[in-house]
C-alpha cells in the first residue's frame, strides 16, 4: 500500500507536464516542414502539426494545439526535445558568429590596420578581397557603403570559426 502511494504523481505535476508538452507542441508548429520530417514523429502528429499551421482562427488554433499536446503526451519525446535543443544551439552559435563578424567589420571600417589583427586571428581568410572592400576609395564609399559593408560582413561570416 505504501509503494502505491509513493508512485503516485500529484495532480499539479501532471498539469505542469501537460503545459510543458503544450508549449513544446507550439514550438514544433513553428518549425519548418523539413525540420519536422527529420524528427521521425508518427504520421498522426505530423498531420496535426500541419493542420495547426494551416488554421488561421485563434480559437481553432487553441483547440488544435491542445489536440496536438494530447497526441504528444502519448509518445516518448526525448528525441524530439534533443532535436529542438540542437536547433536552438545551432541558432545561438550562428547569432554569435554573426555578432563577431559585425564587430570585426566595424573595426575594419574604422581602421584598416585592424586587418593584420584579423589575419593573425583567422586562417584561410580571403585577404585581398577583404582589403579591397575595406579600402574602397572615399568617392565610391558614399555611394556603395551599404553594399561593401554587407559583402565584407558576409565574407567575414563565411570565414569565422565559432569559439
Amino acid at each position: 500500500m505504501i509503494d502505491m502511494i509513493d508512485n503516485l504523481i500529484s495532480k499539479t505535476a501532471l498539469k505542469k507536464k501537460a503545459k510543458d508538452v503544450h508549449a513544446f507542441g507550439k514550438i514544433l508548429a513553428s518549425l519548418t516542414d523539413k525540420q519536422i520530417a527529420q524528427m521521425e514523429l508518427p504520421e498522426n502528429i505530423i498531420v496535426a502539426i500541419k493542420d495547426l499551421k494551416d488554421i488561421k482562427r485563434s480559437s481553432a488554433q487553441k483547440r488544435q494545439s491542445l489536440y496536438l499536446a494530447k497526441l504528444l503526451r502519448g509518445i516518448n519525446l526525448s528525441k524530439a526535445y534533443e532535436f529542438v535543443d540542437q536547433l536552438k544551439f545551432e541558432s545561438k552559435s550562428e547569432i554569435r558568429k554573426h555578432h563577431q563578424a559585425e564587430v570585426w567589420r566595424d573595426k575594419l571600417i574604422t581602421d584598416v590596420s585592424n586587418l593584420t589583427n584579423l589575419v593573425n586571428e583567422m586562417e584561410g581568410i580571403e585577404i585581398q578581397r577583404l582589403r579591397s572592400l575595406v579600402t574602397m576609395p572615399k568617392k565610391k564609399l558614399s555611394k556603395r557603403v551599404k553594399k561593401a559593408s554587407k559583402r565584407a560582413l558576409s565574407l567575414l561570416k563565411r570565414n569565422f570559426s565559432v569559439s
